[in-house]
This record gives C-alpha cells, sequence and structure tokens, in this order.
C-alpha cells in the first residue's frame, strides 16, 4: 500500500486536472492523522502542499477534498513549519478573502492551524496582498482578514463562508506583542482600531466565533501599557463586551448599576449568562489581567465590576472560575499601598505567552 500511496502523491502534480482531481478525492482518506498512512504523508510534505493549494482552485469537489487534506496535515506542528512562505501564506489569505472560493472557510481553518506557529503569526502581520474590492481598501492581509471576518458573518460576502475560524487566528497572533499592537494600534486605511471590529462578537451564538474573539479581548489585555485606552469609554472600550457575557438576569441596586458601563445596565430577565465555562474562565482572565496595574483596578472599581462578578459567583458551579472570580475579587476590594499605586506599567514583550 504505501508503494500505491507514492503513486498517488505523485497523481496530485499530473498535468491533467482530471488525474490530479481524482488523487485529491482518494488522498484525503490517509491523511487522517489517526490514519496508518499519516506518518508516510508528513515524510512527503513537500511533494503534497504546493499540488494539494493549486487543486484548491479547481472544480468544487477536488478542492474540498484537497483543502481537507491540508487542514488534516497541518495539525502536525512540523508540517506547519513547511508553511512559512510569503508565496502559500497569501495564496491561503487570497483564497479566504474571495467572494466566490468554495474552500473559503476550510481555508480559514487551515490557517487556524498553522498560525499555532509563532513564524506564521509574525509572517501574517506584515504581509501584503493585492487590495479586494468589497473588504477594504487596505493591502495589509490582517487588515482584510479582520474586515472579511465582519463582513462575512452569516456567509453575507460568501455564500460558502462564514468566518468564524478566523477568531482563532486573531486570538493566536496576539499571543505575540506585535500582533497586540496590530490590534490596539489604529490601522492607516480607516483608522479604527481592529479589535473595537472583532469585540462586538463576545455574545455572538456560535461559539467558535466568540470563543476566538474572547481569547483575543483576553489576549491584548496583556498589554498592560495599554490598559488605560483598553478600558477608556472613548478608545477602545472593550470593558462592557467582556462584561457583557458575564452578566445573567440579575436586578442591581439603582445606586450600584448606575456607576456601570451603560452597555450592562438593564439588561433585562431575558438575559444569559455565557453557558460555557471555558469562555467564561477567559473572560474573568481578562478581568484579572486589567487588575495587574493600578489604573485598571481603579475602573474596575468605579464601574462596580464587582458586583457583576459577585452575582457570577453565586450561580458559578466550575472550579476554575470559581477561583477566577474570587482572585479578581480580591485585586478590586482589596486595599492599595503606596507600592501599588506607584506601580509602573511593564513593557509588552515580558508578558508573551509562550
Amino acid at each position: 500500500m504505501e508503494q500505491q500511496l507514492d503513486e498517488l502523491i505523485g497523481f496530485l502534480s499530473s498535468p491533467r486536472p482530471d488525474v490530479r482531481q481524482l488523487a485529491a478525492t482518494y488522498i484525503v482518506d490517509f491523511s487522517e492523522p489517526r490514519s496508518e498512512y499519516f506518518n508516510q504523508l508528513l515524510n512527503n510534505i513537500d511533494k503534497l502542499v504546493k499540488p494539494l493549494l493549486i487543486i484548491c482552485h479547481e472544480i468544487p469537489v477536488a478542492a474540498s477534498k484537497a483543502m481537507n487534506t491540508l487542514v488534516n496535515l497541518s495539525t502536525d506542528a512540523t508540517v506547519c513549519r513547511r508553511f512559512v512562505d510569503e508565496d502559500i501564506i497569501s495564496m491561503i489569505v487570497r483564497m479566504i478573502t474571495s467572494s466566490s472560493c468554495y474552500v473559503a472557510d476550510p481555508a480559514s481553518m487551515l490557517l487556524s492551524n498553522l498560525t499555532k506557529n509563532a513564524d506564521i503569526c509574525k509572517l501574517l502581520t506584515t504581509l501584503t496582498v493585492g487590495e479586494v474590492p468589497g473588504i477594504c481598501s487596505s493591502q495589509m492581509a490582517m487588515d482584510q482578514l479582520t474586515d472579511v471576518f465582519v463582513k462575512g458573518m452569516d456567509k453575507k460576502y460568501n455564500k460558502n463562508a462564514s468566518y468564524n475560524f478566523l477568531s482563532s487566528v486573531f486570538a493566536d497572533v496576539t499571543n505575540y506583542s506585535f500582533g497586540r499592537s496590530y490590534f490596539l494600534e489604529r490601522t492607516t486605511y480607516d483608522g479604527k482600531l481592529p479589535i473595537t471590529k472583532i469585540m462586538v462578537f463576545s455574545e455572538y451564538p456560535e461559539v467558535i466565533r466568540r470563543g476566538g474573539v474572547d481569547s483575543t479581548m483576553k489576549n491584548v489585555c496583556f498589554a498592560k501599557d495599554k490598559h488605560k485606552e483598553i478600558l477608556d469609554p472613548n478608545e477602545t472600550n472593550m470593558l462592557p463586551y467582556i462584561l457583557l457575557p458575564l452578566c445573567g438576569p440579575e436586578e442591581f441596586e439603582m445606586e450600584d448599576m448606575e456607576s456601570m458601563p451603560e452597555e450592562i445596565q438593564l439588561l433585562g430577565e431575558d438575559k444569559k449568562r455565557e453557558y460555557d465555562p471555558k469562555l467564561r474562565s477567559i473572560l474573568l482572565e481578562a478581568i484579572n489581567l486589567l487588575c495587574t496595574t493600578y489604573y485598571g483596578r481603579q475602573v474596575l472599581r468605579a464601574k462596580n465590576v464587582y458586583y457583576v462578578i459577585r452575582e457570577m459567583h453565586k450561580v458559578e458551579g466550575d472550579d476554575t472560575c470559581i477561583e477566577l472570580s474570587e482572585r479578581a475579587v480580591q485585586l478590586i476590594q482589596g486595599e492599595e499601598s503606596s507600592n501599588t499605586k506607584d506601580e509602573q506599567p511593564e513593557n509588552d514583550d515580558a508578558f508573551e505567552e509562550i
């Protein structure tokens, strides 16, 4: 069987479209990580990547099989390193941002696998590609991915794609200071902060989209020197979008509620709290990160965040969330000393998540 598989790999590069397309439909079954032939494909990865990417531009059935093969193979870290190539990443970005690409969503999934590699994250934040009419006037790949994530939700841009997996790309990129800088600095083409474009999805019904957004919000909170901008209602104003998923139908005393962000006041008895404990813990981690600066703690006190956490804690059943809630309360409600008041934000590079 190994010899036949080698021959099948060779057929992917056939000059005949029907031959390479047929090969693509067969090879996908061997690419499952649990397949006994998975390692044989890994050993031939240099013969697979570009031929499969080419087939992704051909008939839909073959394109889907080829992209699924790439998604399967990219679950291996050694494979991801083979994608650290400007031309290859550009090709993937163009597939994602095309309004007619049949495999735009699987391509987003592929990119979300690849961005587990730090070099690809770095490449993505500096990569330029051609402008895409209908998306944005920028040639920066990250600008295009951010805008297609927003404009393409619910298949509004490409009938074959919802782009939910791009939120995982954003979460991966913001594991690094250069990625956090991208999301917290205004773009040159529209003057907006990229984080403000995506944070509005923190209560989106689709869990993959909102989960990646939650992680991105948490990660940018590692930028301690940006806490003032993150919490400024006239700048980023991210706090309401961290708190909204943590709020339930509870009613607050009027004097307590008046100091809360307007977006979380008078939510009504039908308000549902985030049901996924993992996502609740991510949002609580974001609050704890904002508590690492005196400015952050002061804002959270002034906005009565304590009462939101208190009500959540009353009904919380997840041990991790309970611990994070109690830690945040200790930081918000705790006494400040002269040392904590005088603390200076540390360089963002000191908080890289490796």
